[in-house]
């Protein structure tokens, strides 16, 4: 490509990675949710608090003494105004009623005072957050998040 312009528009960014559930992987995600948010365009401490609201959702996953899940997919990419975020939890048994695994490990309060869960606090920095589980004997465990692009998607971060 000759110049900018004939480039691929922001939109058009999809990142998707799936990685055991071993404890060595989680800075490879924690990396790659960074260097994404960065690419993207969003403002330092904006930024920081999208990669810290990302590794909320996976972190519990490869730190539980459970071990409910064996795989984590995770998928980035934008539209035309929203990052998504969609975490998939591979390897856990449906649960016929009730919540699912991962509503329940995103649910435990983990803050100094007991009071503050992950799942509170990715509610808080995330426009949606949806949990479930996919239908079918291949579903999956899920969390889909969802943020407002920065308002210059097409600014690049300067080259390091």
């Amino acid at each position: 490509m000759e110049d900018a312009e004939n480039q691929a528009p922001m939109s058009s960014l999809s990142l998707d990675v799936t990685v055991p559930c071993h404890a060595r992987y989680l800075p490879m995600l924690q990396q790659l949710a960074q260097r994404t948010v960065e690419y993207i365009g969003y403002h330092e401490s904006l930024g920081e608090e999208v990669v810290q609201t990302i590794d909320q959702a996976v972190h519990g996953v490869f730190e539980t003494e459970q071990k409910a899940y064996t795989d984590v997919e995770l998928r980035l990419a934008t539209t035309e105004n929203l990052m998504l975020v969609r975490i998939r939890y591979l390897g856990a048994q449906a649960v016929s009623d009730g919540p699912t695994a991962i509503e329940q490990l995103l649910s435990q309060p983990d803050g100094p005072d007991g009071d503050d869960a992950p799942l509170d606090r990715l509610r808080r920095a995330m426009k949606s957050v949806e949990l479930g589980r996919e239908a079918g004997a291949d579903g999956a465990d899920f969390c889909e998040l969802t943020r407002e692009l920065p308002d210059d998607p097409d600014g690049l971060p300067p080259s390091s």
